[in-house]
């Protein structure tokens, strides 16, 4: 599913991102724009910044040790 229409980016590619970023340093704070740069590229319009929220929080709960 593409998430990002401006830089073509796919749901996995935005997840594959977070799980980088989490594995990097578990606790630090993800942002859109974060992820972004991490992939080495800018939000243009931004309009999917809060699905990129989403996915974030999903991945995030996901990776996370449970009952932290």
């Amino acid at each position: 599913m593409i998430v990002c229409q401006c830089n073509l980016l796919s749901k996995g590619e935005i997840e594959a991102a977070v799980e980088k970023l989490l594995i990097e340093d578990p606790w630090q704070l993800i942002v859109p724009s974060k992820v972004y740069h991490s992939m080495q590229i800018r939000g243009r319009c931004c309009g999917c910044f809060p699905d990129v929220v989403e996915i974030i929080a999903t991945v995030t709960d996901r990776m996370r040790p449970s009952g932290v």
